[in-house]
């Protein structure tokens, strides 16, 4: 029985010295530069019950795979494809064993330059449209830095933006959401994410992230643009107009602004029950569209949406004049009802020369100039048509 133990004894010391020269060998080999080789020697050691236990075992793990993630030799990382997640749970391990705290300076330090390079990793799939692998790169990142007690905002926002690109828009949205509870304080976030849930059907759902993201940055244009889209799409129109004011009193130089401001008073004009209402928006709505246009002479929509408030504007006296049994008197309200369908000749042109390919915008030259027997602008609008169509 003496004999056994003392063999059993002999045996186990002879294992455990294996595994020390393991790490011995491992170390000598990474000295040498022959990390390869280096890698052979220190895995075995970081399975074995006494040197898994030891933070030199698993420090030294990291500096090998850290130094073949980290280092210029293609053909090695190639052979190593996961030497920066070895590395990281290398270190986050020896930290864990180094209860004196020995090298925490060293392991974090080292930890840092894994975190970048997981970061940027993430960022190089990304451009590579490797999105799943984007996603573990930045996974990686944030997770080193929660070893810290830290938050590595651009891991999950960058996160998010993959998950968007990858299509997963539920994991988007909870990664947006994710970087704005950890401080991510930018307005696009909120943008992002609105438009995520307009895309899903969530329309509401988007209106109230959008004005979420206004009460954190109220002077914010674009989110302020956004919202009055929301709402217009979801046919609040008084909310939007309110809206709308809103924005022009901080940014009253806006020619969209004022088309947007034109075309809810338009809309109302169209909506009106009597007459002296009507009148009353179709002025506001010619004002805020000569505005636009004042301030973008360039601007496509305002000079095509006054072509369109004159159009109605007139069909609504077209509709007078029929009702009227005497000719003299339908005569002269057709003359008056003329004059003003003829002021969109201008600015229908005007668009057209901005957009010479829109094809509404042709076809209400085309009903102008037969209005106005003008048979050569309309035979070149014909032609265009063709075309465009």
């Amino acid at each position: 029985m003496k004999h056994l133990l003392t063999t059993l004894a002999i045996g186990a010391s002879l294992g455990l010295a294996a595994q020390n020269a393991n790490v011995v060998n491992a170390y000598n080999y990474m000295k040498d530069g022959d990390l390869a080789k280096a890698a052979e020697y220190i895995d075995p050691a970081t399975t074995d019950p006494k040197t898994s236990v030891s933070e030199k075992t698993w420090r030294y793990r990291g500096d090998i795979y850290r130094m073949i993630a980290l280092g210029e030799d293609a053909a090695l990382k190639e052979k190593f494809p996961e030497a920066l997640d070895r590395a990281a749970e290398s270190y986050m391990k020896a930290n864990e064993l180094d209860a004196k705290g020995a090298y925490k300076r060293e392991n974090a330090q080292a930890l840092l330059a894994i975190q970048g390079a997981s970061l940027n990793a993430g960022n190089d799939a990304f451009t590579a449209k490797d999105y799943d692998r984007a996603i573990a790169r930045y996974a990686r990142s944030e997770q080193i830095a929660k070893s810290f007690g830290q938050v590595d905002t651009n891991a999950v926002f960058n996160s998010a933006l993959a998950y968007e690109a990858k299509g997963d828009a539920t994991m988007a949205i909870q990664r947006y959401r994710e970087a704005v509870a950890i401080g991510y304080a930018k307005p696009e976030v909120f943008r992002y994410i609105s438009s995520l849930q307009n895309k899903a059907g969530d329309r509401e759902g988007a209106i109230a992230t959008t004005k979420e993201g206004l009460a954190r940055y109220p002077n914010e244009k674009d989110l302020m643009l956004d919202l009055i889209t929301l709402l217009l799409a979801a046919d609040r129109s008084d909310e939007a107009e309110t809206w709308v004011k809103t924005a022009l009193d901080k940014d009253p130089g806006s020619a969209v602004l004022w088309s947007v401001l034109g075309g809810l008073y338009d809309k109302k004009a169209n909506e009106a029950k009597e007459e002296a209402p009507m009148l009353e928006w179709y002025g506001k709505a010619e004002e805020a569209y000569k505005k636009s246009i004042e301030l973008d002479a360039k601007f496509f929509d305002a000079y095509f949406n006054i072509g369109v408030l004159y159009n109605n504007r007139a069909a609504y006296e077209y509709e007078k004049c029929n009702k009227l049994k005497s000719d003299t008197e339908y005569t002269k309200c057709k003359t008056g009802a003329d004059a003003i369908y003829l002021k969109a000749v201008p600015y229908f042109e005007q668009a057209h020369a901005l957009n010479p390919g829109d094809v509404q915008t042709i076809q209400q030259l085309m009903k102008l100039y037969a209005k106005t027997n003008d048979q050569a602008k309309y035979q070149a609008m014909k032609d265009k048509l063709a075309k465009v169509q």
